[in-house]
C-alpha cells in the first residue's frame, strides 16, 4: 500500500469514527445505529465504484441488445391522458337510468322497464336471505316484503299495457328500494 492510499483510508477512518461519535453524542444509541447504516451504505457504494469493468463485449456479440431496447421503449414513453369516463362505457347503467326516469310516465313503463328488475332483486333477496321463492310461496313473500310494495314489484303479476295510468313515481320507488335493503 503507498502512502497516499494510506492517508486516504486514515482520513476516512477518521471520518466515520468522527461521525459515530458526534451522533452516539447527540442522538443516543438509535442515532449511532443510523449513521453506521448509512456509513455501511456509502462503502458498499465506493467499493462497488472501485470493481474494475470487464472488457467490453463488441456490439455484434451483444445479442440481449436486440430485443432489450425495444422492451423499454414503453419507460421512455410518456403516458397519454386518461380518458374521460361516458356513460356509453355502461350501457346497463345507462338502461336502468332512462327506465327509472321514464317509470313515473305511465303504468306500461314501470312494467315494462323497472319492474321486471325490481322483481329479480326482491326475488334474490328474498332466496338469499330468507329462503322463501317468491314465485312458488307467494304469500310468504307478500308477508316479508309488505301489502303495500308487493302488487309493485310482484313477478307473477303479468305487466299493463296501459299508457294512460301513472306509473310508480320517485318516492314509490325508494320506498321499495327501502324496504329491499330492510330485507
Amino acid at each position: 500500500m503507498t502512502r497516499r492510499t494510506a492517508f486516504r483510508v486514515g482520513v476516512v477512518l477518521i471520518i466515520a469514527l468522527l461521525t459515530l461519535g458526534t451522533s452516539l453524542l447527540y442522538t443516543g444509541k438509535f442515532g449511532l445505529v443510523i449513521a453506521a447504516d448509512c456509513l455501511a451504505g456509502l462503502g458498499l457504494i465506493v467499493a462497488l465504484a472501485a470493481v474494475p469493468r470487464g472488457p467490453r463485449e463488441p456490439a455484434a456479440r451483444r445479442p440481449h441488445r436486440a430485443w432489450a431496447w425495444p422492451n423499454w421503449a414503453w419507460f421512455r414513453r410518456r403516458q397519454a391522458p386518461a380518458r374521460a369516463v361516458q356513460a356509453a362505457d355502461f350501457p346497463r347503467y345507462t338502461k336502468i337510468s332512462s327506465d327509472l326516469g321514464w317509470a313515473p310516465v305511465s303504468q306500461w313503463h314501470y312494467d315494462h322497464g323497472v319492474r321486471p328488475l325490481l322483481a329479480r332483486l326482491v326475488e334474490s333477496v328474498l332466496l338469499d336471505h330468507h329462503r322463501v321463492d317468491a314465485v312458488a310461496d307467494p304469500a310468504r313473500a307478500r308477508r316479508l316484503v309488505g301489502d303495500e310494495i308487493w302488487p309493485l314489484v310482484d313477478p307473477s303479476r303479468p305487466p299493463s299495457f296501459d299508457t294512460k295510468a301513472p306509473g310508480a313515481d320517485l318516492r314509490t320507488l325508494a320506498r321499495i328500494v327501502d324496504r329491499l335493503e330492510h330485507l
